[in-house]
């Protein structure tokens, strides 16, 4: 087994953390393969290790290790894309919903993980499709696609169709199209509704709509959206609060389900609700 690790190199706790994972890795007899970029932030190279540029990385890695938080679990998840490879967060610190394993847990949950305890959850992930003057791309986001005014001051008004059947016209500061995972991310923020990861569906939440009757909406999981800007200035599609790309009222945006999910190693000892109650603070008394 190969075991790939990549990590954000602004956590503080990395490289106090790292080289004795790598060591323990060792002795386990544990074949690694490091992202590039961590590679050459080592201060000491370790032997048999190499360092990967991200695609050769992932395709020489039968497991990838995510170190940071959410932010490099979405970016991992990205890299992972159609090859669906299984993927670890480990939780650096900040919220953590996605790289839920702590510091702490690091050493007993991957002696489970060796013994094969543990389970693969799918998570559903969406495409946006872009074509403009500029031609046409694809990107994939697990969290969300978010249309807004960019650096605009002014609120952008949206033409929205799901299965080519005019759904709504926002006027707002913006739009986000999350899936469940994403759900406790913007669109929570938005007001959007907390679902469950295994329902698949997606979930439309405008941002600061200038109505009193735009809500947030869950549609089916298999149906297609499309954008268009009907405001004259330039706008900001957003994937995964990570890729950012100016729209304009000539630009055509399709949204649908992925092909592929994202594999998330998790324990069977997780519980969805538990997680809620304590990134929430669901359940808490109240402050007197």
């Amino acid at each position: 087994m190969t075991i790939g690790i990549l990590a954000n190199l602004r956590k503080p706790k990395l490289f106090e953390i790292l080289p004795p994972f790598l060591d323990w890795l060792e002795q386990k007899q544990i074949r690694v393969v490091l992202e590039r970029d961590l590679y050459h932030a080592l201060p000491s190279k370790p032997k048999g290790i190499l360092g990967l540029d991200p695609e050769h990385f992932v395709q020489e890695s039968d497991v990838l290790i995510a170190m940071g938080g959410d932010g490099t679990m979405l970016s991992a998840a990205r890299q992972i894309g159609k090859l669906e490879k299984p993927l670890l967060g480990v939780n650096l610190g900040g919220l953590g919903f996605l790289a839920e394993v702590s510091v702490d847990e690091l050493y007993p949950r991957m002696e489970k993980f060796l013994r094969n305890e543990y389970r693969i959850e799918k998570r559903m992930v969406l495409e946006v499709h872009i074509e403009d003057e500029n031609g046409k791309r694809s990107f994939y986001g697990l969290n969300d696609i978010v249309l807004d005014r960019g650096g605009s001051p002014r609120i952008i008004q949206i033409h929205v169709e799901v299965n080519s059947i005019f759904f709504n016209r926002y006027v707002s500061d913006g739009l986000i199209i999350a899936t469940p995972t994403g759900s406790t991310a913007y669109s929570l923020s938005a007001s959007g509704p907390v679902v469950v990861p295994n329902v698949e569906c997606m979930i439309l939440s405008p941002i600061c709509p200038h109505s009193l009757f735009a809500r947030p909406t869950v549609i089916a999981p298999g149906s297609e959206v499309s954008l268009r800007v009907e405001s004259p200035q330039e706008a900001m599609l957003s994937v995964d609060g990570q890729i950012h790309t100016p729209v304009s009222n000539s630009t055509q945006m399709t949204i649908r389900k992925a092909d592929h999910a994202v594999h998330l190693i998790l324990f069977h000892d997780h519980d969805y609700f538990d997680l809620l109650r304590r990134k929430l603070h669901w359940g808490d008394p109240l402050r007197r």
